[in-house]
């Protein structure tokens, strides 16, 4: 099992604050995969790797 092969304990509506750089973002949890995260932006959905937020490129808080 890899480090970034883990379950995160998110839930479908849990609201996130995603920090990438210095932009910073709310965003809804649809589902949690093996590897990513799919997020709900309002507009439109996108997924958040599990890679860039084991490295610190990006970071999640909720709120």
């Amino acid at each position: 099992m890899s480090a970034v092969n883990v379950r995160y304990g998110l839930y479908p509506s849990d609201r996130l604050m995603v920090t990438a750089g210095k932009k910073k973002k709310k965003a809804t949890v649809v589902k949690e995969y093996p590897f990513h995260i799919l997020l709900d932006w309002g507009k439109y959905k996108s997924s958040v790797n599990k890679i860039d937020v084991y490295t610190g490129d990006v970071k999640l808080a909720r709120i």
